[in-house]
């Protein structure tokens, strides 16, 4: 792609950037005017912002920039009204709030992880290509929308004292014939809209009717997570949950340009939602119910312990370690409770983390962000010396606790 097209891509988004609308928004109007510009549903957009907030942060950045940047009501934006004083219908009070929330939305993005980055990447590449692909399909600002009606001026004629009149048209055969719906012709400036009848037929299947997208998606995702968990298991549960959320998302796409499939909406959130938890629970494979692990000898300390949904239970208190001895050992529960008990005098060096909960860690507490995250390093009763456990605990909804005792 060469520098001349995505500048000019670029130029003609801006001149011809979506308008928001007061009637029509549950926000801001921002899902809602990027989809009438392209003439896609605005479901599919509202829940690309959402998957975008979920993953990294980046859909909260992009709305408040939608909000700041995009015209409400065919006026300018907030963001031109604040800098250049012109009259909009936002108040100066909401333009400098949103401003500064974009201060801590910038600082989520842009905190030094990968998915935030990602994200705004991927969303500003998707309206690159809508742009490039559907820019005279749906509504451009500032032009009668495709297919409206347009006005009719009646002919003019002049009178004798040099005034002009409506011209009368007297021929029949030239007069339209009133609507139906008008028989006695008193709205004729209203004759040129469809018929009710045209629009609303009730022999005829309403849209998407003919596309059953959700069941249809819904089967196919059944089916390739199926496939994956037989043809593929080592396959950890946050793949397996992307390949789902792929094929759902993938049917909502359709759905949008074939007005369908918005029974896929339900099934979308939660499950993004649990691809990045899963994403953020480094385990393989799926275990589901509550596990109980207790190992009394070095040789029987598995490298790592996981459950996909259940809580897990690790009780060491009976492992015996030499002088100089050091074991390591991981704990991975998805969703759930994970609670692990350590010998009294064992030297020990521990991590855990939740990314939705709370970490007890030997007495170490973390509650209040998110991700919660403890590292302690603790000698136990007897002071330094004897053999060294280090154990890494991962969580994804839950609470982590790790005491000396049970």
């Amino acid at each position: 792609m060469s520098q001349i097209n995505l500048e000019h891509t670029a130029r003609d988004f801006w001149a011809t950037r979506p308008h928001r609308r007061s009637s029509d928004r549950k926000i801001a109007g921002v899902a809602a005017a990027i989809a009438r510009r392209y003439a896609i549903d605005p479901v599919l957009v509202r829940v690309a912002f959402v998957v975008a907030t979920v993953c990294g942060g980046a859909g909260v950045l992009l709305y408040l920039l939608g909000w700041l940047l995009l015209p409400l009501d065919d006026q300018v934006s907030g963001a031109r009204g604040l800098a250049k004083g012109a009259r909009t219908s936002m108040s100066a009070l909401l333009t400098i709030v949103l401003v500064l929330l974009l201060i801590p939305a910038a600082g989520m993005v842009f905190d030094g992880h990968t998915s935030g980055v990602i994200g705004v990447a991927v969303a500003l590449g998707a309206l690159f290509l809508l742009h490039r692909s559907r820019s005279t399909l749906g509504e451009v600002p500032g032009t009668r929308p495709a297919g409206a009606p347009q006005p009719q001026t009646p002919p003019v004629a002049a009178t004798s004292a040099g005034t002009t009149t409506p011209a009368s048209t007297t021929d029949d055969a030239e007069r339209p014939a009133p609507p139906a719906w008008d028989p006695l012709g008193v709205a004729p400036f209203a004759w040129d809209l469809p018929e009710p009848a045209a629009q609303l037929d009730p022999s005829g299947p309403p849209p998407g009717a003919r596309w059953k997208i959700t069941p249809i998606t819904l089967g196919l995702a059944l089916l390739v997570g199926g496939i994956a968990l037989a043809f593929a298991p080592a396959l950890s549960a946050a793949q397996v949950a992307a390949l789902l959320l792929g094929v759902v998302g993938l049917g909502l796409v359709v759905g949008a340009f074939l007005q369908s499939g918005r029974g896929l909406i339900p099934v979308a959130i939660p499950l993004a939602v649990l691809t990045w938890v899963l994403g953020a629970t480094p385990f393989v494979g799926f275990k589901v119910g509550t596990s109980h692990w207790n190992p009394t000898t070095t040789a029987q300390v598995q490298p790592r312990y996981s459950v996909t949904l259940g809580n897990g239970e690790l009780d060491l208190t009976g492992l015996q370690l030499t002088n100089g001895q050091v074991v390591r050992t991981n704990v991975a529960v998805g969703i759930g409770q994970t609670r692990i008990y350590l010998p009294p005098n064992v030297d020990a060096q521990v991590s855990c983390q939740t990314q939705i909960g709370d970490v007890d860690c030997l007495g170490h507490r973390d509650s209040a962000g998110s991700p919660s995250q403890v590292t302690v390093t603790d000698n136990g009763s007897d002071g330094p010396g004897g053999g060294t456990l280090i154990l890494d605990v991962h969580s994804g909804i839950g609470q982590v606790q790790v005491d000396r005792e049970p």
